[in-house]
């Protein structure tokens, strides 16, 4: 017996698991499984804890019978992720029988906005500087006892390396915060920062400063097993940002104007601004300004000023447009080769040497909007086109109101990092159905990389300059001024180019969290500014529905069955077909502005009068969302539809994750404050009140849905429902939807 038991070792250790078991079906697993964890001399400790399904720490029997009972699914048992519980799951397993598992603090988010109702707090990153912060401990979700006291800790922000070789707790505010678990569930432990207000936002050139924050459970004054910590990866717990619509912390030089060299004759003349102590500072991203037709390039200086005192080497130059985007395209060209090359001369060489020539961002209003995406193209098709820099080096580009002449096949971002801003009044570049040229929405559309969008209320084409003309085309009372535009556009356009010019991540949720929870003082609460957001693919979002693919309405493009009781679906091309904006239940995609003729930009509309839903499944292989922070959807409401008329406010909806066991959560659309905004009441083209389809970007975090216990599984999410009236949001309706994914942060 003894001399069997040694051959039986030596199999498993050198055999996969399973081919071992199919052998010796007569010996019990529990004890072969012992023995050979003997026999292989299994390390005690293993910090990844792969194969410790029931979270004990150990790998056992235990978790090998939570494996075998979700074998051939996508249940816990998935030991390799690939969301599937098989044979190699089991190889894996078995290599690390008999591990202890290296206990570790939790990662949790702390940091939050109180809200009135369940899941009474919504977890979040930024708070404008001043702010008073609330963190909450969901007892649920983890050690937490009531009556218990822990102490609070704010951090200064460390990534993982830092915090693996450093666990003391040092807080910045002196000393840590002592809190008191109550009874009950997360609207019962929402506590208020102490000092939070005060917290330090000077970052230098960033405009914020990270924060980590542990609660110290067993208040040792040092991170370890059983504490709570949001922030132990690269990402921090809180970004205290400064205004980004104040000036930065540098005064500026401006050289009102300097002569390019090879530029087109007539186009040579460009405006600089620089930090004045730009000495003092290594190289500095350089942006480009390209002016729009009829416009002229001394008409900058707000954006060209603002963005200088915030570190930036900024230029804007005469520009082409007459002739048409080509043209506007080189001259937006041939200024950027030329202020690389002058630098040593420009402004007595002042900026030489500091031009960053890999970090570098365009800017270009109405044809200049146009140009600036028609010269990315040219780059992308000829590299050769860029002289002093190249594709890569363009880590931004912001289209103000833009024109779209020359259609997908010539004005195409590609996947650069795009930003749109555009008003809703404006009088120029319109919207209107009878005119594709004035369609903006179109380049946003066609991007592939990072992109987002800010929409104006009351803004119009000129306001965005300068210059003294005034073409707003709104409804009476609701015209925000050049002031106020300038306000908008000043640290919208400096957060975007902060984000993807200087790696400034903590700015993230000013792209799509509404002003009334993530403050921009100068921008006036009654200005509306509707905000989408979509990421990369490369960023792997989990695409659950963009109705790209799989066209009709019962499959997603993901391949899941789409079940719905919502009425008049319709899925097809963005795009108004009848050349009005009067409603007509023969052009569904009413307002739809998003796409020309030669574009592919899909999206679903659908209406509802009475409690409706429409629900998606979610296939085995992209259940598995524990690695995302975020369901999002982009939705706006249908232009002049009746049930929109007769809604005439915002609208609300819900959306619902399942899992495997069937465990339903609800949470509404509106937990970061906002609803789905009324179209801007504009009228023209047609009857009726309401101008072109304006999305707004609704994002959840997923973990608002574990709040208070709710014990869903995020390994196993099964499908995702967004429901409509009833108590589920507004009593009536009509959507248009796209981009139905999980995200990351």
């Amino acid at each position: 017996m003894q001399l069997r038991k040694k051959i039986v070792f030596n199999l498993f250790c050198l055999s996969p698991p399973c081919e071992y078991l199919s052998r010796m079906r007569s010996i019990t697993i529990g004890w072969t499984l012992a023995l050979c964890a003997a026999a292989c001399q299994q390390s005690p400790v293993w910090a990844d804890c792969i194969g410790d399904f029931n979270g004990d720490l150990t790998v056992n029997a235990n978790d090998l019978g939570i494996l075998l009972a979700n074998w051939a699914t996508a249940g816990d048992g998935d030991a390799n992720g690939d969301g599937y519980v098989d044979g190699e799951d089991l190889t894996l397993f078995f290599s690390n029988w008999g591990a202890v598992c290296a206990a570790s603090p939790t990662e949790i988010r702390l940091a939050c906005t109180p809200l009135a109702t369940a899941p009474f707090a919504s977890f979040v990153q930024t708070f404008a500087t001043g702010s008073t912060i609330t963190v909450a401990v969901d007892p649920a979700l983890s050690a937490a006892q009531a009556g218990q006291v822990a102490d609070l800790y704010v951090i200064a922000a460390r990534t993982a390396a830092e915090w693996q070789s450093n666990a003391a707790l040092v807080d910045v505010r002196g000393g840590a915060q002592a809190i008191s678990y109550a009874s009950g569930g997360v609207g019962s432990n929402r506590f208020e920062l102490t000092g939070g207000s005060t917290l330090s936002a000077d970052g230098g050139l960033a405009v914020g400063r990270g924060y980590d924050l542990v609660v110290d459970q067993d208040r040792d004054g040092s991170l370890s097993t059983g504490d709570l910590i949001d922030g132990s990866d690269d990402r921090c717990a809180l970004w205290i940002a400064r205004d980004p619509g104040r000036p930065g912390a540098y005064a500026v030089t401006t050289l009102s104007s300097y002569t390019a060299n090879g530029v087109t004759a007539g186009f040579t003349a460009a405006r600089l601004w620089y930090p004045t102590a730009i000495a003092t500072l290594g190289p500095r991203p350089l942006i480009v300004i390209s002016h729009g037709n009829g416009h002229l390039y001394t008409w900058y200086d707000y954006l060209g000023t603002h963005l200088a005192s915030w570190g930036y080497i900024v230029i804007s130059h005469q520009n082409n447009t007459v002739p048409g985007i080509e043209t506007a395209s080189t001259t937006t060209l041939q200024h950027t080769t030329a202020i690389i090359a002058q630098q040593a001369t420009v402004a007595g060489g002042a900026i030489n040497g500091k031009i960053d020539t890999s970090r570098i961002g365009w800017v270009g209003h109405s044809r200049g909007g146009e140009g600036i995406v028609r010269a990315y193209d040219r780059i992308f098709d000829t590299p050769s086109t860029a002289v002093g820099y190249t594709l890569s080096s363009l880590k931004m580009l912001v289209s103000i109101a833009p024109t779209d002449f020359l259609g997908v096949s010539s004005a195409h971002p590609h996947s650069a990092n795009f930003m749109l801003l555009y008003g809703a009044a404006d009088g120029d570049v319109s919207g209107i159905p009878t005119n594709s040229v004035t369609w903006p929405f179109d380049l946003a559309e066609r991007c592939t990389g990072f992109r987002n969008t800010v929409y104006v209320h009351g803004a119009d084409h000129n306001d965005f300059n300068g210059g003294t003309l005034n073409d707003f085309m709104g409804p009476a009372g609701t015209e925000i001024g050049a002031a106020e535009a300038k306000d908008v556009a000043e640290p919208l356009i400096l957060v975007a180019l902060k984000y993807h010019l200087e790696g400034e991540i903590g700015l993230g949720e000013f792209f799509w969290r509404p002003n009334s929870t993530l403050r921009v003082i100068d921008i006036a609460l009654t200005t509306t500014v509707v905000k989408e957001v979509v990421v990369a693919a490369a960023a792997n979002p989990v695409v659950i529905d963009n109705f790209q693919t799989q066209t009709t309405t019962g499959l997603s493009s993901s391949g899941g069955a789409v079940v719905a009781t919502v009425e008049n679906i319709s899925e097809a091309l963005a795009r108004d077909t009848d050349s009005t904006f009067t409603w007509s239940t023969g052009n569904p995609h009413n307002g739809s502005v998003r796409a020309t003729a030669s574009d592919t930009q899909r999206m679903v509309a659908w209406d509802w009068t009475t409690a409706k839903s429409m629900e998606w499944a979610i296939l085995p292989a992209l259940s598995d969302v524990r690695a995302h922070a975020f369901i999002e959807v982009r939705v706006g409401q249908g232009s002049r539809h009746p049930n929109t008329v007769a809604l005439n406010a915002g609208a609300t909806f819900s959306i619902v994750l399942r899992d495997g066991a069937g465990i339903e959560v609800r949470r509404s659309s509106s937990l970061q404050g906002e609803a789905v905004n009324r179209p801007y009441q504009r009228t023209g083209s047609g009857t009726g009140a309401g101008w072109q389809s304006e999305l707004r970007t609704i994002r959840l975090r997923l973990r608002d849905f574990q709040a208070g216990g709710t014990a869903l599984n995020l390994a196993n999410i099964v499908a995702v429902r967004l429901e409509v009236g009833g108590s589920a949001g507004s009593a009536s309706g009509r959507f248009i939807l796209d981009d139905l994914q999980f995200t990351k942060d």
